[in-house]
């Protein structure tokens, strides 16, 4: 049976480590911010409890001085989602907690039926408490690997009357079954839905690259972020600085080495997302052909966000579904009636290798060599350093920029000192900067993130040897 482990821990420590009040309502007014605009707080949790307080203020309430049906709908949905939470011992919620898919739940609302029975014209107190019979059976589901589908009361009081009663239906689950498997391969439209706010996200951050020689004709790249990327990358770029520096470098320093590839005839856009180069860049290249691999539900939504832009410009561009744990890239490419790894060739694996383990990138990095058979082909790849995923660091800069990655759950696996010797292992010859040298920055949080150009032929540079004897 498909189990997820229970842990082995006291209600005493999870309540203090995970759900205590104080705690929960800093984590979800962080993570909810109308949640503090209203002033709304979590007030007890017990297992299977949990009570919380609306209080009457200027922003939750109408020109009567009462509380509006929706912030009672929203204070319902939350405090029945928190006592819902606080059975499953010891684990974090995905979106609330610093958590991964491995070690975390997720949990969404399906349904809800709210009766409003009198005004409220005090502070609106929400207690959502589970009968144990059901309580039994949530843990059981749970930790058995199942999902759960729990419907849940919530009673609302204020000045000792009932306001409102709230019937609220929840979905949970361990959140590392919503990827799809080779044996399910049923997409999840919550993991689908993070998948394209991901992509949104960083085409957000692409659209606001607009200082210095780092300036990117983001036209498109807005287009494909939307109002929904925006707004992410905005609140990105509150949590962490210097991310957006990283992206508009990266970016910038892909896009060099294409323009630097003697005679380029074809681009391979590994996760290609929504990677706008196809249509920045294929005049200025020459017109090659592009081939985008990424899952095949984003590359659906890359196919509707085109579909919508004003006037695409044209681009030889070829998409292909791939799971790069599962399907092997140069099979992929070589049976494509399209791809000839004798043509120059760039391939651009970017924002990748950090989310795949050390087996995983190199059987990468192998399928990679075999196809770029030209000798003049190449690979553009980005890597971080080992300190960022152990978070064995003792710079207090780059420790908030972790905390701020684990905010998001953003947690990488994998992250390499010396990736030119890992990709040198499959190809001749590896040039090797990091953002802070690329940038001649002071910023110890750029010298953590690294660009590696690696090529079929040994072409090394006196900066590259400069570069190898500082051990960089």
């Amino acid at each position: 049976m498909n189990t997820h482990a229970r842990p082995s821990i006291t209600w005493e420590e999870d309540y203090r480590d995970r759900v205590n009040p104080q705690l929960m309502t800093i984590l979800l007014h962080k993570a909810i911010p109308v949640l503090q605009a209203v002033q709304w707080r979590v007030t007890r949790v017990d297992e299977g409890l949990c009570m919380s307080e609306l209080p009457i203020c200027s922003a939750s309430t109408n020109q009567h001085g009462t509380h509006q049906a929706a912030l009672i709908s929203l204070s319902a949905d939350y405090t029945g989602g928190l006592a819902l939470a606080s059975l499953l011992r010891g684990i974090p919620l995905a979106g609330v907690h610093r958590c991964t898919d491995e070690n975390s739940a997720s949990m969404w609302l399906a349904a809800m039926d709210v009766r409003y029975r009198m005004p409220s014209t005090g502070h609106l107190r929400a207690c959502c408490r589970i009968p144990e019979d059901m309580a039994r059976l949530v843990c059981e589901r749970y930790f058995a690997g199942k999902r759960v589908l729990a419907t849940l009361p919530v009673t609302f009081t204020a000045n000792g009357d009932l306001v409102a009663e709230a019937e609220m239906k929840y979905f949970a689950q361990p959140s590392i079954q919503l990827r799809p498997t080779a044996k399910n391969s049923r997409v999840s439209p919550l993991f689908k839905h993070r998948l394209n706010a991901s992509a949104r996200m960083i085409a957000g951050l692409r659209a606001s690259s607009d200082t210095g020689r780092f300036r990117i004709d983001a036209a498109y790249d807005r287009q494909a972020a939307g109002p929904h990327g925006e707004l992410l990358a905005r609140r990105l770029k509150g949590i962490l600085p210097q991310l957006q520096t990283m992206v508009s470098s990266r970016t910038r320093h892909g896009d060099e080495t294409l323009a630097s590839v003697p005679g380029l005839r074809q681009v391979v856009i590994l996760g290609a997302g929504l990677d706008m180069r196809p249509f920045r860049l294929f005049g200025a290249l020459d017109n090659p052909l592009f081939f985008e691999l990424d899952l095949p539900e984003m590359l659906e939504e890359r196919a509707r966000v085109i579909s919508m832009m004003e006037d695409p410009p044209l681009a030889a561009r070829r998409m292909i579904a791939a799971d790069f744990t599962r399907h092997a890239v140069d099979e992929l490419l070589l049976n494509h009636c399209d791809f000839d790894p004798r043509l120059p060739t760039c391939v651009i694996y970017e924002g990748c290798s950090m989310y795949f383990d050390q087996a995983q990138n190199d059987a990468i990095l192998s399928a990679i060599a075999r196809v770029l058979q030209h000798p003049d082909s190449c690979l553009w790849s980005d890597w971080v350093r080992e300190s960022v995923v152990s978070g064995a660091v003792g710079n207090p800069a780059i420790a908030r920029f972790l905390e701020g990655m684990d905010e998001l759950g953003e947690r990488f696996i994998f992250g390499c000192d010396h990736p030119d010797r890992l990709l040198e292992d499959h190809l001749a010859d590896t040039d090797l900067i990091s953002v802070q040298q690329y940038l001649e920055a002071e910023d110890p949080v750029f010298a953590t993130y690294q660009f590696a150009v690696s090529r079929r032929t040994i072409l090394s540079t006196q900066a590259t040897l400069e570069a190898r004897r500082q051990g960089v």
